[in-house]
């Protein structure tokens, strides 16, 4: 009986493990698809301001479109545990 129940109890920790593992870089790539979206949406934005011939949408395009290309990796280095802190 010892047996029987070691080895269920040991089934139902590996079957929370892989599920565990497999669910993590599952939701990393969401994230990612995420942001691309972001950065694809702000470029949009900026060939817009362009065509338009706007220099005030034009600026505030193109600092928008910086700003969230350059959020994911400032996500990354604080996703890091080891990464150095930079001031």
């Amino acid at each position: 009986m010892r047996t029987l129940i070691g080895w269920a109890v040991g089934a139902a920790c590996a079957t929370v493990i892989v599920s565990g593992v497999t669910a993590l870089p599952v939701q990393g790539n969401q994230d990612v698809k995420h942001e691309r979206k972001d950065v694809e949406a702000s470029r949009q934005k900026l060939r817009e301001a362009y065509k338009s011939g706007d220099p005030a949408a034009i600026k505030t395009a193109r600092e928008n479109y910086q700003k969230v290309r350059n959020e994911p990796s400032k996500d990354k280095r604080e996703r890091r545990p080891n990464a150095p802190n930079p001031k």
